[in-house]
């Protein structure tokens, strides 16, 4: 409620003038106290927090208002913002506050189940439903959640410069939003396969990243087009953080080259360390943390770091190096999560000269025999071009090859037996085509259930690292040698 002796309105979206009846309010400061940025364009500002009009007026208003408090006129309708709406990179993993331990982190699996729309009307060389323009040259990752903002907003961040942008849908353009009082984000040197971050959802969405200072705490301030940064620690991240038992866990190595996992509580305050038993010096390589029940893992190219709670509720930490002769291969996408939930990660025995699927988070892994690698997104793999939802070690009864020439590498799971992924024709063998830099077509296909949809075709190097997204109810396919972002539309 207003004070009758002044004409500024504190309200949740921030600090209002109410003193010009005919342009409605105008944003002063927002909610936390920052001044509006004076070069955001005042249809982009209105945008971010959705502000409310009265149908044939230019008086604009708050979006808390669903009258004008000045004459009673209704104000035209506003999109509701939710939590589905939200996307965490890389591949839209659900936020802390409703992460659940009876589902597993980390694996190729959207947090809410996707579908085209109109699906049936897409085919290989349809134009896509929109496009945006890339941000600045570099290699990104894309966020679209509440940052000070009454909908999701579209941000684009290059972790290995710390930088970060923001997409101007009114004003069609990209914006450098700059670090407050001149503190920057610290830079992360994590290779691209384990990286992804963690949100906290409110109004002002907190991400959670793994940088070479820490665990940084990024709120983002859009109205101000700024960010505040902070440090929960001045050791080095050697791996992405993952939401575990209510607590965002990630690997920190001090100066001297000691290792202990850091856990923080939802405001990103520290607790206790835990220290890892057998640590190496140094790890290298790997592939993004996952995590399921009371375990979570981190994969490198000498081992894994394995985090357990026990019964008592407390912790433990410990490395488990890989046996001499087997070699992780991190090239074929997610571990395999089976029926009883042990996940599997695809490996190389160089004695046998063969594939194997070895158990993750044990010191004696069970160990399953395989006579070719299947690219994986968690739940689903694929036999060259043919989708299985049993076990990857598993050989179908009915084995053809004939098209053997086809590959499909799955990107992305929408739920319902869905995948969403590339499919790529004359094929030399795997491993050859995956160290391969040369440019090759492609097509993206919507593979369900019901149907196999292609809906896009392009020519790209190495078009396994499209990088999807969802956004204003849009799936989006970002790869950093296109000059274009393209879209297409989701089912409501």
């Amino acid at each position: 409620m207003n004070n009758e002796n002044t004409s500024l309105w504190p309200l949740g979206s921030g600090n209002w003038d109410a003193s010009d009846h005919s342009a409605g309010f105008q944003l002063v400061s927002t909610a936390l106290g920052h001044a509006v940025a004076g070069h955001l364009p005042a249809a982009d500002l209105a945008s971010f927090l959705q502000m409310r009009t009265v149908p044939g007026s230019h008086a604009s208003f708050p979006p808390e208002f669903d009258f004008s408090p000045f004459d009673g006129s209704p104000l035209a309708p506003r999109r509701a913002a939710g939590a589905a709406d939200s996307w965490i990179p890389p591949f839209g993993s659900c936020s802390v506050s409703t992460a659940r331990n009876s589902e597993a982190l980390g694996l190729r699996k959207a947090q809410r189940t996707l579908a085209l729309s109109a699906q049936g009307q897409y085919h290989a060389e349809r134009d896509a439903d929109a496009s945006l323009p890339v941000p600045p040259p570099g290699e990104y990752q894309f966020i679209s959640s509440q940052f000070g903002s009454s909908g999701p907003a579209l941000l684009a961040l290059d972790p290995a410069k710390g930088s970060l942008f923001v997409w101007l849908a009114a004003s069609a353009s990209w914006q450098a939003i700059e670090g407050a009082g001149g503190r920057l984000l610290a830079e992360s040197h994590l290779p691209r396969r384990s990286w992804r971050c963690e949100l906290l959802t409110a109004f002002h969405g907190t991400l959670l990243l793994a940088t070479d200072a820490g665990l940084a705490r990024l709120v983002v301030d859009l109205p101000a087009l700024q960010y505040q940064v902070s440090y929960s620690s001045g050791t080095a991240a050697v791996g992405a953080p993952v939401a575990f038992n209510q607590r965002i866990w990630l690997p920190l190595q001090d100066a001297d080259g000691k290792l202990r996992f850091g856990q923080f509580g939802s405001d990103a305050t520290a607790g206790d360390m835990v220290e890892i038993a057998n640590a190496p010096a140094r790890l290298s390589g790997g592939s993004s943390p996952v995590a399921y029940g009371r375990m979570a893992v981190w994969l490198y190219e000498q081992g894994q770091l394995h985090l357990q709670q026990q019964a008592d509720g407390s912790f433990s930490a410990q490395f488990i190096a890989w046996a001499p002769h087997i070699t992780p291969e991190y090239d074929f996408g997610s571990p395999y999560q089976g029926p009883s939930g042990a996940l599997w990660q695809l490996c190389f025995d160089h004695q046998a000269g063969s594939y194997l699927y070895l158990e993750l988070g044990k010191l004696q892994p069970q160990q399953e025999a395989a006579l070719t690698p299947r690219f994986c997104s968690g739940h689903i793999n694929y036999r060259f071009a043919s989708k299985l939802k049993k076990s990857p070690w598993l050989e179908p009864e009915q084995g053809d090859d004939g098209a053997a020439n086809e590959v499909v590498i799955p990107l992305l799971e929408t739920g319902k037996g869905g995948v969403v992924g590339v499919k790529l024709r004359d094929i030399l063998a795997l491993s050859t085509m995956l160290e391969s830099s040369e440019r090759m077509r492609f097509q993206l296909i919507w593979d369900d259930d019901d149907a196999e949809t292609v809906f896009h075709t392009g020519v790209v190097s190495q078009p396994w690292l499209l990088r999807l997204f969802t956004h204003d109810n849009k799936l989006w396919a970002y790869h950093p040698q296109l000059a274009r972002i393209e879209g297409w539309n989701l089912a409501p």
